[in-house]
């Protein structure tokens, strides 16, 4: 009884093991600096998020310029760049920061990568460019399917309530 008791308890920390370790492929790394990018450029980065937040979109996309110059492969403020942009309706402007940002975050960090390519369905939305909104949501219901499905559904939910002539 107890061998199988343990070889039972064994085999249900490999079950919760795998599906936690599923999860975690999107969620934020911790106490790893999964992406380039230098302390300036990070401070920047984050300044520029702050900016946001508060609502001074403008100073944002300088803050991120400056984030930018300082380390150019750091994806984030690209990221934060591409979410001011759309917020000030320069929604082509916005995609290109966004893919940009996608590209820059390692293949590993997908949590990353899936935070650009929401942002870019997002930016679609806001502007009311829902073929494309429909196309980009998809991509990301697809990149996070297996990790994530309700995040995959919620994404195909919001595809389907997008409106033109926003």
């Amino acid at each position: 009884m107890r061998r199988w008791a343990s070889g039972f308890l064994a085999v249900g920390l490999a079950v919760v093991s795998a599906r936690t370790a599923r999860a975690d492929e999107l969620r934020p790394p911790q106490n790893v600096n999964a992406e380039p990018g230098n302390r300036q450029s990070s401070v920047l980065a984050s300044q520029a998020a702050t900016a946001d937040m508060k609502g001074q979109k403008q100073q944002a996309v300088e803050l991120a310029n400056q984030a930018i110059r300082a380390d150019p492969r750091n994806p984030w403020p690209y990221y934060d760049k591409g979410m001011a942009l759309a917020s000030l309706g320069e929604t082509d402007a916005a995609i290109a920061a966004l893919n940009a940002a996608e590209q820059r975050f390692t293949p590993s960090d997908r949590w990353g990568r899936s935070v650009a390519m929401y942002g870019r369905a997002n930016a679609f939305t806001r502007a009311g460019r829902c073929v494309e909104a429909v196309q980009a949501f998809s991509d990301y219901a697809a990149f996070v399917q297996k990790d994530d499905p309700r995040s995959a559904e919620m994404a195909r939910r919001y595809a389907m309530n997008c409106k033109t002539g926003k």
